[in-house]
């Protein structure tokens, strides 16, 4: 099998040696990204790695933060070796390797949480000294509850101004803020989660003052956030299970921070859990 690995380095002097089997790889901050960067620092789907005939190629996918290969800006381009790439602060090494592994049994999924063989096969590629992800000692963190709370009331949102002129100047103020915290959503992901608020209200006194089709387009805005910050909300939940699982604490509690920012505010079981187990993984010393 090929497999592209990495090797990541933090701002903190934090690296890791990662391996994606296949010949292609995504790094961002998304749950379903190979790569998974911190918010701050990567979008949610930020730069693509192909293998092609054994040469590696890199395609930018965001814009902000600007992707770079060698300090320049990153559109299209061939990863020679050595090239570095860069993703806000952080710093990729890539590098390809066609049948890796082959004849031996090593077992490896898409992801690169499993295999301590494996693992070791890529630090070693890297030469960083055989860095491993692997915490010993008993877990003693506790299930997650059932299921995540809602992110989103069901109950309708209406316009506190009741003269048409102010709903309509109050809509646009709300607008105007629901767009900003819009655009945070890749730094931030609790303004996302503010934002369908505003949108909501922003449709509701757009309604109130007349402005039926301006309206609308507030209320799709609200309903396309909600389904992606739902998809993400439940995407990280089974992710964090999973990582739980396999004892890869590091990346747990990445999604840990991200799911604690998504339901800021919210009570109940699955939230308390959350806080647990943050002080839990931070006891093991995982940062």
């Amino acid at each position: 099998m090929s497999m592209i690995q990495f090797e990541v380095r933090h701002p903190s002097g934090k690296r890791e040696a990662i391996a994606v089997e296949g010949e292609r790889a995504l790094v961002g901050s998304g749950s379903h990204c190979d790569v998974r960067l911190p918010m701050e620092d990567a979008a949610y789907e930020h730069v693509a790695i192909e293998a092609l005939g054994g040469t590696l190629r890199a395609e930018a996918k965001a814009e902000d933060p600007k992707a770079t290969i060698n300090d320049m800006p990153l559109t299209l381009a061939t990863l020679s070796p050595g090239a570095v790439l860069g993703v806000g602060r952080v710093r990729l090494f890539v590098s390809f390797t066609a049948d890796f592994g082959e004849g031996q049994a090593v077992s490896t999924t898409k992801r690169k949480d499993s295999s301590p063989l494996l693992a070791a096969a890529v630090a070693a590629s890297f030469g960083v000294g055989g860095y491993l992800l692997v915490m010993e000692g008993d877990v003693s963190i506790p299930r997650a509850p059932a299921e995540a709370p809602a992110l989103f009331a069901s109950a309708p949102v209406a316009c506190p101004p009741t003269d048409q002129s102010q709903a309509l100047a109050f809509a646009e103020e709300q607008r105007d803020l629901a767009d900003g915290k819009r655009e945070r959503l890749p730094f931030a992901i609790a303004d996302g989660v503010s934002a369908v608020g505003f949108y909501e209200t922003a449709a509701a006194c757009f309604r109130q003052g007349g402005a039926e089709l301006t309206a609308l387009d507030a209320d799709e805005a609200a309903k396309s956030l909600k389904r992606d910050l739902t998809d993400e909300l439940r995407a990280r939940a089974l992710r964090l299970s999973h990582m739980l699982e396999v004892q890869d604490y590091p990346l747990a509690l990445r999604d840990v921070a991200v799911l604690r920012a998504l339901t800021t505010g919210k009570r109940g079981k699955y939230v308390e859990w959350l806080a647990t187990v943050s002080k839990q993984l931070e006891a093991k010393g995982v940062r």
